[in-house]
């Protein structure tokens, strides 16, 4: 390309620090990662009902903020990598359909209402949905220690998450009897290490799930209503899962590993109440 092919508005050579350029880059790019609609979302999703942490679910369900350690630039490659199989697949839609007369077979990152806690409908968007077979399918790009343990089946958080887009499908008319997880290497040179899981679905996963999550927001919501102090004591007595990663990243993980559990013996135990059982003055969810 040569100048007189450049656009006709171009910014003059001026000179520069190239170094200062680069961190211009650098602050380009992740001011784009923390404001993307995946960084910005509050409202807890699909993703996040599987936790088998009982006190970061509680957290979340309570709107309370998570820190993270720098940008998160591994989830917005993923988010990269959602945005090229989305494309994908609906220009592959587009191409079948224009030599076959069979409609529709793929839906590409398509919302879908999964259930309601405390009343509030619960959103999500299914990376892919096979309309033909019945099946949704996750995308998930993952590390080597990931794709190692999805050999031995998905972890609760991705089961659930996965029966919950199916259920959502269900309620809307549309037959999904089956849910898929595509493991997708994120260090291997090609998709021969990757992993295709796929099983029947399973409903009751998903309704567990939400009723879980109800019985939370009920005690979360008799507790508020006596004070926000009673309420965030709660939480932070709750059971927390040895492997959870998100224990550190809430306000009162000061001191916890990453992964991590509160230590035995906090002094808030006392005030522990089960997640099963509705807070005192709270009404059952139905």
């Amino acid at each position: 390309m040569t100048a007189a092919t450049l656009p006709p508005i171009h910014a003059p050579y001026v000179g520069g620090d190239p170094a200062a350029a680069l961190r211009e880059l650098r602050q380009t790019i992740e001011h784009e990662i923390v404001n993307q609609p995946r960084s910005l979302q509050k409202r807890i999703g699909p993703s996040e009902l599987g936790t088998p942490c009982d006190h970061c679910l509680a957290a979340k369900l309570a709107g309370w903020t998570r820190t993270d350690d720098g940008v998160p630039w591994l989830p917005y490659v993923g988010t990269a990598m959602h945005a090229q199989l989305e494309e994908l697949f609906i220009r592959s839609e587009n191409d079948r359909n224009a030599v076959h007369t069979t409609g529709r077979r793929y839906l590409a990152e398509q919302p879908v209402m999964v259930g309601h806690i405390g009343g509030e409908e619960i959103w999500g968007s299914t990376d892919l949905l096979d309309l033909h077979v019945g099946m949704t399918v996750d995308w998930k790009l993952v590390g080597v220690t990931t794709l190692r343990a999805a050999k031995r089946g998905p972890s609760p958080v991705y089961r659930t998450q996965a029966d919950l887009y199916a259920k959502g499908w269900n309620d809307a008319g549309i037959r999904v009897d089956h849910v898929a997880i595509a493991y997708l290497p994120r260090n291997a040179v090609s998709l021969n290490d990757a992993i295709w899981w796929t099983a029947p679905h399973d409903r009751a996963r998903a309704e567990a799930a939400l009723e879980r999550a109800n019985r939370l927001h009920t005690n979360l919501t008799a507790l508020a209503s006596i004070s926000v102090e009673a309420r965030d004591a709660w939480i932070t007595a709750l059971p927390r899962d040895p492997g959870c990663h998100d224990c550190s990243r809430f306000p009162d993980g000061a001191g916890i590993p990453k992964p991590g559990h509160r230590p035995p013996g906090d002094d808030l135990a006392g005030l522990l109440i089960s997640p099963t059982a509705p807070a005192a003055g709270a009404t059952p969810a139905a």
